[in-house]
């Protein structure tokens, strides 16, 4: 008999904002990372397919006081699909997580806060 599918906790994304020094004008991060496994026997089997992704951009908002401004994106998808050949059915679970910021220069404030999102 096929195990019964487990539980699923998708991890979590951290996004960190670079310090305001360190900033420069056209200049553009992307990052992605793919991971698949799968397990089959006589009784079914299960994979699992995990992507993660970052992209981060920098630019100028504000002509007037050049301060930069700063946008970022992380996306995080998983897909598990259980296949009980016994019982005659498939299951499939996907969490896609997505988190988008952008960050517009304050005329009265410094934006180069470190921001940390779970």
């Amino acid at each position: 008999m096929s195990k019964k599918p487990e539980t699923h906790y998708c991890e979590y994304v951290e996004v960190v904002q670079p310090s305001s020094k360190s900033l420069q004008m056209n200049v553009s991060n992307e990052m992605q990372n793919k991971e698949r496994s799968s397990y089959r026997d006589q009784y079914g089997g299960f994979s699992s397919n995990v992507t993660q992704s970052y992209k981060a951009s920098e630019y100028v908002a504000d002509k007037h006081t050049g301060q930069m401004g700063y946008k970022q994106e992380a996306k995080y998808t998983c897909t598990d699909r259980y296949v009980d050949k016994e019982e005659g059915y498939t299951r499939e679970y996907q969490t896609q997580t997505k988190f988008t910021e952008s960050v517009y220069p304050n005329k009265s404030s410094s934006s180069s806060k470190r921001i940390n999102y779970y």
